[in-house]
Protein backbone atom coordinates (compact mmCIF):
# COMPACT_ATOMS: atom_id res chain seq x y z
CA UNK A 1 0.00 0.00 0.00
CA UNK A 2 0.97 3.20 1.10
CA UNK A 3 0.53 6.55 2.36
CA UNK A 4 -2.25 7.63 0.64
CA UNK A 5 -4.77 10.64 0.06
CA UNK A 6 -8.30 10.13 -0.82
CA UNK A 7 -10.77 12.80 -1.82
CA UNK A 8 -14.53 11.69 -3.33
CA UNK A 9 -16.92 14.40 -4.32
CA UNK A 10 -21.03 13.83 -5.34
CA UNK A 11 -21.69 13.66 -8.58
CA UNK A 12 -24.78 15.71 -8.67
CA UNK A 13 -22.72 18.65 -6.52
CA UNK A 14 -18.94 18.12 -7.62
CA UNK A 15 -18.28 22.08 -7.72
CA UNK A 16 -18.23 25.02 -9.68
CA UNK A 17 -16.24 26.62 -12.21
CA UNK A 18 -15.23 29.49 -9.58
CA UNK A 19 -14.39 26.92 -6.98
CA UNK A 20 -11.76 25.11 -9.34
CA UNK A 21 -10.55 28.30 -10.59
CA UNK A 22 -9.84 29.51 -7.19
CA UNK A 23 -8.32 26.34 -5.96
CA UNK A 24 -6.10 26.52 -8.97
CA UNK A 25 -4.37 30.02 -8.03
CA UNK A 26 -4.34 28.77 -4.59
CA UNK A 27 -2.41 25.32 -5.60
CA UNK A 28 -0.02 28.21 -7.63
CA UNK A 29 0.52 30.08 -4.25
CA UNK A 30 1.25 27.49 -2.60
CA UNK A 31 3.57 25.81 -4.58
CA UNK A 32 5.83 29.11 -4.79
CA UNK A 33 5.73 29.10 -1.16
CA UNK A 34 7.16 25.37 -1.22
CA UNK A 35 9.29 26.04 -3.57
CA UNK A 36 11.04 28.86 -1.68
CA UNK A 37 10.81 26.53 1.64
CA UNK A 38 12.73 24.08 -0.54
CA UNK A 39 10.47 21.44 -1.87
CA UNK A 40 10.46 21.35 -6.04
CA UNK A 41 7.16 20.77 -7.40
CA UNK A 42 7.54 19.08 -10.80
CA UNK A 43 4.56 17.93 -12.86
CA UNK A 44 2.32 14.75 -13.20
CA UNK A 45 5.29 12.97 -14.40
CA UNK A 46 7.99 13.97 -11.72
CA UNK A 47 9.57 16.50 -14.72
CA UNK A 48 8.98 19.85 -16.11
CA UNK A 49 7.00 22.66 -14.43
CA UNK A 50 3.58 21.87 -12.95
CA UNK A 51 0.55 21.37 -14.90
CA UNK A 52 -2.45 23.77 -14.99
CA UNK A 53 -5.00 23.53 -17.70
CA UNK A 54 -9.06 24.75 -18.03
CA UNK A 55 -9.86 21.67 -16.61
CA UNK A 56 -7.30 19.98 -14.59
CA UNK A 57 -4.05 20.49 -12.56
CA UNK A 58 -1.46 18.19 -11.73
CA UNK A 59 1.70 17.75 -9.60
CA UNK A 60 4.14 15.70 -8.44
CA UNK A 61 7.74 15.72 -6.65
CA UNK A 62 10.69 15.64 -8.33
CA UNK A 63 12.02 12.35 -10.31
CA UNK A 64 15.46 13.91 -10.67
CA UNK A 65 16.49 14.05 -7.32
CA UNK A 66 17.53 11.34 -5.60
CA UNK A 67 16.96 10.36 -1.79
CA UNK A 68 19.78 9.18 0.21
CA UNK A 69 17.69 6.14 0.27
CA UNK A 70 17.82 6.17 -3.50
CA UNK A 71 14.41 6.64 -4.20
CA UNK A 72 13.96 9.58 -6.42
CA UNK A 73 11.40 12.64 -4.92
CA UNK A 74 8.63 11.52 -7.07
CA UNK A 75 5.61 9.00 -6.26
CA UNK A 76 1.93 9.31 -7.47
CA UNK A 77 0.76 11.96 -9.77
CA UNK A 78 -1.49 14.80 -7.74
CA UNK A 79 -4.19 15.37 -10.01
CA UNK A 80 -7.43 17.68 -9.90
CA UNK A 81 -10.36 17.79 -12.48
CA UNK A 82 -12.67 20.63 -12.55
CA UNK A 83 -14.95 18.48 -13.38
CA UNK A 84 -14.48 14.85 -11.93
CA UNK A 85 -14.70 12.29 -14.58
CA UNK A 86 -16.33 9.51 -13.86
CA UNK A 87 -14.74 5.26 -15.31
CA UNK A 88 -17.47 3.64 -16.73
CA UNK A 89 -17.02 0.88 -14.23
CA UNK A 90 -18.39 3.45 -11.32
CA UNK A 91 -21.03 5.16 -13.00
CA UNK A 92 -23.41 3.89 -10.82
CA UNK A 93 -22.00 5.32 -7.85
CA UNK A 94 -23.14 8.22 -6.08
CA UNK A 95 -19.50 10.06 -5.45
CA UNK A 96 -16.36 10.55 -7.69
CA UNK A 97 -13.48 9.04 -6.10
CA UNK A 98 -9.70 10.14 -6.37
CA UNK A 99 -6.34 9.66 -4.64
CA UNK A 100 -2.65 10.17 -4.39
CA UNK A 101 -0.19 7.73 -2.74
CA UNK A 102 3.22 10.29 -1.75
CA UNK A 103 4.53 7.90 0.15
CA UNK A 104 5.67 10.61 2.65
CA UNK A 105 7.67 12.18 0.00
CA UNK A 106 8.61 15.86 0.60
CA UNK A 107 5.33 17.08 -1.95
CA UNK A 108 3.37 15.42 0.38
CA UNK A 109 3.43 18.98 2.15
CA UNK A 110 2.45 20.43 -1.24
CA UNK A 111 -0.82 17.86 -1.56
CA UNK A 112 -1.90 18.03 1.82
CA UNK A 113 -1.81 22.20 1.95
CA UNK A 114 -3.31 21.72 -1.41
CA UNK A 115 -6.43 19.72 0.25
CA UNK A 116 -6.82 21.63 2.98
CA UNK A 117 -7.29 24.61 0.96
CA UNK A 118 -9.92 22.36 -1.37
CA UNK A 119 -12.17 21.38 1.19
CA UNK A 120 -11.96 25.29 2.69
CA UNK A 121 -13.13 26.09 -0.52
CA UNK A 122 -15.68 23.10 -2.22
CA UNK A 123 -17.10 22.47 1.52
CA UNK A 124 -19.74 19.98 1.12
CA UNK A 125 -18.47 19.56 -2.27
CA UNK A 126 -16.13 17.36 -1.15
CA UNK A 127 -14.69 14.88 1.56
CA UNK A 128 -10.85 14.02 2.22
CA UNK A 129 -9.81 11.03 4.12
CA UNK A 130 -5.86 9.85 4.55
CA UNK A 131 -4.37 6.89 5.65
CA UNK A 132 -2.79 9.29 8.07
CA UNK A 133 -4.17 11.68 11.00
CA UNK A 134 -4.26 15.15 12.03
CA UNK A 135 -0.34 15.48 13.14
CA UNK A 136 1.03 13.66 9.56
CA UNK A 137 -0.25 16.77 7.80
CA UNK A 138 1.91 19.35 10.35
CA UNK A 139 3.61 20.22 7.40
CA UNK A 140 1.32 20.97 4.98
CA UNK A 141 -0.75 22.27 7.94
CA UNK A 142 2.00 24.82 8.46
CA UNK A 143 2.86 25.58 4.91
CA UNK A 144 -0.83 26.66 4.62
CA UNK A 145 -1.33 28.75 6.89
CA UNK A 146 2.31 30.81 6.23
CA UNK A 147 0.67 30.96 2.58
CA UNK A 148 -3.14 32.12 3.34
CA UNK A 149 -2.60 33.64 7.33
CA UNK A 150 -4.91 32.11 8.76
CA UNK A 151 -5.34 28.63 10.75
CA UNK A 152 -5.37 25.29 8.88
CA UNK A 153 -8.96 23.42 9.78
CA UNK A 154 -9.05 19.49 9.31
CA UNK A 155 -10.42 18.54 6.05
CA UNK A 156 -11.52 15.27 7.11
CA UNK A 157 -14.57 13.67 7.08
CA UNK A 158 -14.64 11.86 9.94
CA UNK A 159 -11.59 13.42 12.59
CA UNK A 160 -8.89 11.55 13.42
CA UNK A 161 -7.64 14.30 15.09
Amino acid sequence: MGYTHYWRRPRNNSGSAYMFGKLALDAKKIIEQAELDGTRIRNGHGEGEPEFHEAYFSINGDASVVSGDGRDLAHETFYWEGIPTIDEWRKDEPETFDFCKTAYKPYDVVVTAILIRAKQIYGSCVKISSDGDWQDWQAGRELYERVFGEVAECPFETANV
